[in-house]
C-alpha cells in the first residue's frame, strides 16, 4: 500500500510538472505560434490560459523524453502517466499528444490527472481530440472537466445548480462569461458514474449541448441519467448550429445570455 501510494504521488507530481512545461512551450516557442494564434482567434486570453492550464505539446517525442530525463523522470513513469505509449524503443511515434493544444484535466481536488490534446490543423488521419488513457490516477467516468473550479460555485448557488456542456472550450467560455458552475464529461459520454460525482455538489442541472443531431442525442441520454438519480433537469436550446462557445463569443449575444 505504501508503495502504491508513493507511485500515485509521483504520478501527480509528474503530471503537474508536465503541465507547467506545456505552458512554457506554448508561451515561448516558435513551434507553438500557430497554437497561440488559434487561441487568439477563439478569444482565449493568456489569463484564461493560465487559469485553465492550457499548453502546447511539441511535435517531436525527443523533446518530452529529454525533458523527463533532465527532471529525473523515467520513461516508464511517462507511460504510467499516459504521456507516451508503450514500446518506446519499437514505436517511432511514442508521443501521444504530438503537436497539439493541451488542456489539463484535473480532479475535484485540483490535481492534474491527465490531458486532452486538440488538433491545431485538421488531419483526417488523427482524431480532433486525443485524451489520456485511463491510468492509476485518471478514471474517465469519475472526472468532470472544471469541477475543481465549479464545485464551490455550485454549492453556493441559490439552487445548487450545475451547467453541463460537452467540451473544454465550451466549458471555459461559460466560466469566463459569468457561468462558473459549468462542467463537462471528459473523454467519454456522460455516465451514471458522472451523475454520482455531480450529485455530491448539485441538486439540479442545466444541459447545454451542441445544436446538432449528436448534441440532441447526448442531451436526451444525459437527462435520463440525471433523472435516474433524482436530479431535475432544464435544457437550454441554442440557435441553429450554435454551441455555448460560438453563442457566448458574440458580445451582444453574450450580454443577453448572461442577463
Amino acid at each position: 500500500d505504501n508503495e502504491r501510494h508513493g507511485h500515485r504521488k509521483r504520478l501527480y507530481t509528474l503530471l503537474a510538472d508536465v503541465c507547467s512545461w506545456y505552458r512554457q512551450v506554448l508561451a515561448s516557442t516558435k513551434e507553438a505560434k500557430d497554437a497561440r494564434e488559434y487561441l487568439a482567434t477563439r478569444h482565449i486570453s493568456k489569463e484564461i490560459q493560465d487559469s485553465f492550464c492550457i499548453g502546447y505539446a511539441p511535435k517531436l517525442s525527443d523533446h518530452i523524453l529529454t525533458w523527463a530525463k533532465r527532471h529525473n523522470y523515467t520513461e516508464q513513469e511517462l507511460i504510467d502517466a499516459g504521456i507516451v505509449k508503450e514500446g518506446i524503443s519499437k514505436n517511432d511515434k511514442p508521443y501521444r499528444f504530438a503537436g497539439r493544444l493541451m488542456f489539463a484535466i484535473k480532479d475535484s481536488a485540483g490535481r492534474v490527472v491527465g490531458f486532452s490534446g486538440r488538433q491545431i490543423v485538421a488531419n483526417k488521419r488523427s482524431g480532433k481530440y486525443v485524451n489520456s488513457p485511463e491510468t492509476e490516477v485518471f478514471k474517465k467516468g469519475h472526472i468532470l472537466y472544471a469541477l475543481d473550479k465549479a464545485a464551490a460555485h455550485i454549492t453556493k448557488s441559490a439552487h445548487r445548480e450545475a451547467i453541463l456542456c460537452e467540451g473544454q472550450i465550451d466549458c471555459i467560455r461559460l466560466h469566463t462569461s459569468g457561468f462558473p458552475i459549468a462542467v463537462a464529461p471528459q473523454g467519454t459520454a456522460f455516465t451514471a458514474e458522472h451523475s454520482a460525482v455531480l450529485k455530491r455538489y448539485a441538486d439540479s442541472a442545466v444541459l447545454v449541448f451542441d445544436d446538432d443531431t449528436a448534441g440532441h442525442k447526448a442531451t436526451i441520454k444525459a437527462a435520463g441519467i440525471l433523472f435516474a438519480v433524482g436530479m431535475p433537469v432544464r435544457v437550454i436550446s441554442l440557435p441553429d448550429g450554435d454551441d455555448p462557445d460560438t453563442f457566448l463569443s458574440s458580445a451582444d449575444e453574450g450580454k443577453g445570455a448572461e442577463g
